[in-house]
């Protein structure tokens, strides 16, 4: 489990990087998903908000996923990575 300092440091991070695309509530509701084919990923539904595929998320995050639009983060460090992953863990599920 992560700590609430992670999960707040998480938020920051996905409101300034993710948000965008994935909407503030992670549900792939951002202003940019009309132009994203195919759409951003719900984070609420599984897999990204089960907590057994945290390292999944993680390499998500840092490689991007082929095939989408979700390109690679290597400029977050593993720190800031596991920060995000602990936010989309405390995301509401099923939206």
């Amino acid at each position: 489990m992560s700590s609430a300092a992670a999960q707040r440091a998480g938020a920051e991070l996905f409101a300034a990087n993710c948000a965008i695309c994935h909407g503030a509530r992670g549900d792939g509701h951002g202003w940019r998903q009309e132009s994203v084919v195919p759409p951003p990923a719900n984070l609420t539904l599984p897999p990204w908000s089960e907590r057994s595929e945290a390292a999944r998320t993680f390499l998500a995050i840092r490689q991007g996923v082929p095939g989408t639009a979700m390109a690679a983060w290597p400029t977050l460090s593993d720190e800031q990575l596991w920060q995000l992953v602990a936010h989309i863990e405390t995301l509401p599920q099923g939206r």
